[in-house]
């Protein structure tokens, strides 16, 4: 990894820890959105600068997620998280220029790493992904229908906004 990844994950992680300190969570929360957080800084700095999403962060950030999740009792959440990621999925298969695979795998860090507040951080992401889409088309006007956007910049901002509230 390049200093750049390194530097942007430790603040993620110093924000997403930030965070579960701000709304007391318990030690294995707090270690859970440490790593969510570094996974989630350094994918939004490779989505933006190469519009992939490395899977050599995000599986084993949602490997570790999902096992300090289970270590914590929480398989509810877990269940729901996989079939919001398995939806995504059949999108992702239907329609590949609107949303990659890499895009599904950070959604299930997502669910995994932020456990019950992964669904509105979900809905927060595509919201602001949304609205910046829109910028573009009044912007651009009708090349920017033709554009995409990195989605994981997005997503990561809406997990902290989650987080937090």
């Amino acid at each position: 990894m390049t200093r750049r990844t390194l530097i942007s994950a430790a603040l993620g992680a110093a924000a997403f820890l930030s965070a579960g300190l701000v709304v007391h969570s318990g030690a294995l929360t707090l270690t859970r959105l440490a790593i969510a957080g570094a996974a989630l800084a350094a994918c939004a700095l490779f989505d933006l600068a190469q519009r992939r999403i490395p899977n050599r962060i995000v599986l084993p950030a949602a490997a570790a997620c999902a096992a300090l999740a289970l270590a914590a009792g929480l398989p509810l959440a877990l269940v729901a998280g996989i079939a919001t990621v398995l939806l995504l999925l059949f999108a992702s298969l239907r329609w590949p220029a609107a949303l990659g695979m890499g895009d599904v795998k950070l959604t299930l860090l997502l669910i995994v790493g932020l456990d019950g507040s992964a669904l509105r951080a979900l809905l927060l992401g595509l919201t602001f992904a949304a609205l910046a889409g829109l910028i573009r088309i009044v912007r651009e006007g009708r090349t920017a229908w033709r554009a995409s956007l990195p989605l994981a910049p997005f997503l990561a901002a809406g997990a902290l906004i989650a987080v937090i509230t």
